[in-house]
């Protein structure tokens, strides 16, 4: 617990004032063009990129100066300020199955930066370059070590990559990496004055107090019961009171020990681990029950007592009981076996009822399970990065600066600009994704009349040259 106080502490004054993040190293790995997410995915993207592993400095879960390693996709533009969108990855089976060392998850990072963005994937404490053990589902450290990330970059790329960006940042993840990116946005906008553009976390278990807690508590089999094991790895390495006395032994029974212990060695990775506990699961217990690898008499304890060590840290890391400034949208799948599906729900409810009204949950589709529902969670996220990117160009720093009043309104507003534009294009989205609306040739202080229902809708405004030069949100009641 001293080391998690201490972590905490760090944060709460500013790591980032202590010690500046910056690129110590930067590898280049290599280049998809544009014909490559043609030939392979079918789309017609921006641009290609090229990919690079870069390490960088951050701090580990005791406050200490550290450096960890991770991907960055730049797009192949030139003259242009392009938006960040820092991607966070899912639940890897062993160190090197990381963005930086080109897993298959670095193709959805280079998919977001051929939109035209610089597209950052961390590996994470624990994975890749990092040294020690995976803090797995520990929100302050997956979103301290990507924030890191951002701002070393961000320093980088203009001074080494002859690169800008502007002010836009998109935060997304699937799975544990949905986990990680409502975990990166809440720190951004609690700790930092750096504005959010949107996030799309994606399938993650934002409430791992009811989750984890009702895996533990379930005489279900389960798919993947070496999550247990994992969180309870990760939570002992963070809290350090997981484990009665600290031994691993007083915690998981004898028959579980050897092969936990071996991944802990990385001598197995995740999913030999998780092959290995159901066969001895079923053999033993008549099914793969994730909690019967614990001492029955700790499973009592944790049900029995709220505070035990275990509620604590699951508590702990819980990531949805706040309010986003920026838009939400929550991606689920109805079918999912891993993570259930009202994480996204309650997640939804509690940020509305906080007063987060730009928050809203879409079901992809009601029969996908956890690894269906990837495809077209990646694919509503490309799309929504293709309607809200904003390219500007390097010479000229200015935004366009648009009112739109009355807002909220009945659907008729006013539109201005602060400078002398003509010929605009306005495309209405609802926040689904969907364009309901265009309208062109808009001049400055037109008068707008949409034809939608009540609602939160994305106005994305394009000058004459088909450029996208804001967005702007509007209310309509």
């Amino acid at each position: 617990m001293k080391k998690y106080l201490l972590f905490s502490l760090l944060l709460v004054i500013g790591l980032s004032d202590i010690f500046a993040q910056e690129v110590i190293s930067s590898t280049f790995l290599t280049t998809r063009d544009k014909d490559y997410f043609t030939n392979q995915f079918g789309i017609t993207p921006f641009t290609g990129t090229d990919l690079y592993r870069i390490q960088y400095t951050t701090h580990n879960v005791e406050g200490v100066l550290d450096t960890a390693s991770g991907l960055v996709c730049i797009p192949q533009v030139e003259g242009l300020r392009v938006p960040i969108v820092s991607y966070s990855h899912g639940t890897v089976g062993s160190r090197f199955l990381v963005p930086s060392y080109l897993s298959g998850e670095s193709i959805v990072a280079s998919i977001y930066s051929a939109v035209g963005t610089v597209c950052l994937a961390a590996d994470y404490l624990g994975l890749g370059d990092n040294k020690g053990i995976h803090p797995y589902m520990h929100a302050a450290s997956t979103a301290s070590v990507s924030l890191d990330m951002i701002k070393a970059v961000k320093t980088w790329l203009p001074s080494q990559m002859g690169l800008e960006t502007n002010d836009q940042l998109f935060i997304t993840g699937y799975s544990q990496g949905g986990h990680a990116a409502m975990a990166l946005h809440r720190l951004i906008e609690t700790e930092t004055d750096i504005e959010v553009t949107g996030s799309i976390p994606m399938s993650g278990p934002y409430s791992i107090s009811t989750g984890m807690r009702d895996l533990l508590l379930s005489e279900d089999d389960y798919v993947v019961v070496a999550y247990l094991a994992q969180v309870a790895i990760s939570y002992q390495k963070v809290y350090g009171d997981i484990y009665p006395n600290g031994e691993i032994t007083q915690f998981f029974k004898p028959e579980y020990i050897e092969d936990i212990q071996k991944f802990i060695n990385e001598e197995i990775d995740l999913w030999e681990l998780n092959d290995i506990l159901i066969t001895k699961l079923t053999l033993n217990e008549g099914g793969a029950i994730s909690k019967k690898m614990i001492f029955d008499s700790i499973v009592e304890d944790i049900i029995s007592q709220d505070n035990h060590p275990v509620n604590v840290a699951l508590r702990d890391n819980d990531v949805y009981d706040w309010a986003p400034v920026g838009d939400m949208r929550l991606l689920y799948c109805e079918g999912d076996d891993q993570i259930g599906f009202n994480n996204s729900l309650i997640a939804k409810q509690t940020m509305n009822a906080n007063g987060a009204e730009h928050v809203v949950a879409i079901n992809l589709n009601s029969a996908f399970n956890h690894s269906e529902c990837v495809q077209p969670a990646i694919t509503v996220m490309y799309f929504y990065l293709n309607q809200l990117t904003m390219h500007t160009s390097a010479e000229d720093l200015e935004k366009t600066e648009v009112m739109m009043y009355p807002n909220p309104s009945n659907g008729d507003f006013i539109i201005s600009f602060d400078n002398d534009i003509s010929n605009v294009l306005i495309d209405v989205y609802a926040m689904t994704g969907t364009k309901v609306q265009s309208v062109n040739n808009v001049e400055n202080r037109q008068a707008i009349a949409l034809n939608v229902a009540p609602g939160l809708y994305i106005i994305n405004i394009k000058n004459k040259n088909g450029q996208l030069i804001a967005v702007e949100k509007l209310v309509v009641q």
